[in-house]
């Protein structure tokens, strides 16, 4: 089988959640013998995994003039986002680079490339990913004729706690309604799709994503944290989905019972700022520490240096960071709402919204050594099983590639 995807982002080359989803899904589905042909926005001269071919849309193509698709759009984005971003090149900001002013610009222009890519590209079916990509598998089907599979990671409830922008809920719908099946990475985010975008749910496979079973290798360039001192660890976009501020009310109350106890926030985003000064209200100011942004072993390196992670999202699909900090030996802390609730059998839930039992959990693992060696070995020894590993996720994607195909076969 042969698979033509369009993806947004990539590791080395973009980092971020979708990154890591889908290299762990290309590893997996490479290693079951299913060629894979990915097609991201960014210029890259070529891939770290063996195997793939990697096709950049940035670069000039035969009878079709050269549009550099070199965007910070990501799908954590809102249209809002976007505009200041743009604005910020307009500024003359630093690290602002933008093509075009318009996000849904941006994703016609990668549509537009994706089509003749399709005509290039053998291929037995589609894949894409996420609302941004959908436009360009549509494309990509009028070309080939392919079957098309649409994986859904989040939508625009889940990113904006509300219906947000209507343009992008109408693209996230119709590109669902267009797929021939549809594939989410947990139950929690197929019932929303079901209920809210109205996509039948027979035409939906569950399917959780996977982990590497080991840590990357590497040295944290610089740990902001003191090793002696017990640290608590929150890693994510810094944005309302994520939860920050219920974090930063964890930590003032697990410092009024372990004074010694640190924190560290890795991760930017809009909340940043308000996050910072509520910091300061809380008389935490020398306690927090505000890592910026992470990535490669740096990730693996931050949860090693931490004795508890927790992710208090408001709205998780999914939530790889719970799966990462278990592969690395640091308990975690969930909301019970989350997707990885779905599948983890050894990490501690909560309601997101009660940060007082967060905190109790919290200060329970750091109070507590024999607790937290259970967790620790139990959770490690979990997230390297077979149950969550990438060929895992990557048989069941087969499947609902098979079943695709079967659909449209005569």
């Amino acid at each position: 089988m042969r698979v033509l995807m369009f993806g947004w982002e990539f590791p080395p080359f973009q980092a971020g959640g979708l990154a890591t989803a889908t290299l762990g899904l290309v590893k997996g589905l490479l290693g079951r013998g299913i060629d894979v042909t990915l097609v991201v926005p960014f210029a890259a001269a070529a891939a770290d995994v063996p195997n793939l071919r990697l096709v950049s849309a940035a670069e000039p193509r035969p009878g079709l003039r050269a549009i550099r698709v070199d965007s910070p759009l990501a799908p954590y984005a809102g249209a809002e986002e976007y505009l200041v971003l743009s604005e910020r090149r307009a500024a003359g900001t630093r690290g602002a680079a933008v093509y075009g002013a318009d996000l849904f610009e941006e994703v016609e222009r990668y549509a537009a490339i994706a089509q003749r890519i399709a005509a290039e590209e053998p291929h037995d079916l589609i894949d894409t990913h996420d609302w941004i990509t959908f436009e360009a598998g549509r494309r990509a089907r009028a070309v080939s004729g392919k079957p098309l599979v649409a994986h859904i990671h989040a939508t625009e409830y889940d990113r904006c706690g509300g219906p947000g922008n209507p343009e992008i809920h109408r693209r996230e719908r119709q590109g669902m309604l267009d797929a021939d099946r549809v594939i989410s990475n947990s139950a929690v985010l197929k019932r929303q799709v079901v209920e809210r975008y109205a996509i039948p749910a027979d035409r939906i496979d569950v399917v959780h994503f996977g982990i590497d079973a080991s840590p990357d290798d590497g040295e944290l360039d610089e740990v902001p944290v003191a090793a002696s001192r017990p640290t608590v660890l929150f890693l994510g976009r810094i944005t309302r989905q994520k939860g920050p501020e219920q974090f930063i009310e964890v930590a003032r109350r697990v410092a009024d019972h372990i004074p010694e106890a640190q924190f560290v926030m890795a991760g930017t985003g809009d909340l940043l700022p308000g996050v910072i000064e509520r910091t300061v209200e809380l008389d935490l100011a020398d306690r927090v520490h505000f890592a910026g942004p992470v990535k490669g072993p740096e990730v693996d390196r931050l949860y090693q240096s931490a004795d508890v992670c927790v992710m208090p999202s408001v709205n998780e699909p999914l939530g790889l960071v719970a799966m990462e900090s278990l592969r690395n030996g640091t308990p975690c802390v969930i909301p019970k709402s989350s997707g990885v609730a779905e599948v983890l059998r050894h990490a501690l839930r909560v309601d997101f919204w009660d940060v007082e039992e967060m905190a109790n959990k919290v200060v329970g693992l750091l109070h507590h050594a024999p607790l937290w060696q259970e967790l620790s070995e139990a959770g490690r020894r979990e997230v390297r099983s077979a149950r969550l590993g990438l060929d895992e996720a990557a048989r069941k994607t087969e499947t609902a590639y098979r079943t695709a195909m079967l659909a449209l076969s005569p």
